[in-house]
């Protein structure tokens, strides 16, 4: 019985430095200086760029501002007034969010490829569209367009129409904003 039992544990122990000396590649996902919250797929979905410092900084001013508009100036001017300011509030501030939390499409696939031009930090191939990596996030971003300290965080192919959309929309705020003052 002993016999049998110093067997079976030196077979163990012979299968376990085999696996101990064979090493798979572990391929971490790279997220660089972004703090993410939600995934679906492994992929990020909601991320916060390095800068939010500056992106809260904005959320308090854009809150300030839309209730200076509807409750100290638009209440006074009518109830359509009222609700168009709103209305022009919300959609600012949508914009601006969707813009600073959504994915700018950071690039998570770090493995080794051969012959390809790699990202010498996060190892992604340079073949994958127009991939760039952003110093400021240390990520590679497809699509990127640049790094927005407003939004605290890269603008690529993830958020890029949010961010058209934030862009339109502070003009229009803005105008809105000085015309309902002025009635």
């Amino acid at each position: 019985m002993q016999e049998l039992t110093s067997i079976r544990q030196s077979a163990d122990d012979e299968i376990n430095t085999t696996c101990q000396s064979i090493q798979f590649p572990v391929f971490k996902k790279h997220y660089g200086n972004n703090l993410t919250l939600f995934y679906i797929g492994g992929e990020p979905l909601i991320t916060i760029g390095p800068h939010w410092p500056l992106t809260l900084c904005m959320i308090i001013s854009f809150g300030g501002a839309s209730y200076l508009l509807i409750f100290e100036i638009a209440i006074r001017k009518g109830l359509y007034v009222y609700y168009f300011s709103i209305f022009i509030a919300v959609l600012q501030m949508f914009s601006y969010l969707i813009t600073a939390l959504k994915n700018p499409g950071i690039v998570t696939n770090s493995r080794e490829y051969k012959g390809v031009l790699q990202c010498i930090v996060c190892n992604n191939p340079r073949d994958i569209g127009s991939l760039y990596h952003c110093e400021d996030c240390d990520v590679c971003i497809q699509g990127f367009d640049h790094h927005c300290p407003w939004t605290g965080k890269c603008i690529g192919r993830g958020n890029i129409n949010a961010f058209y959309v934030f862009v339109t929309m502070i003009p229009i705020y803005i105008v809105y904003f000085i015309i309902v003052s002025l009635l």
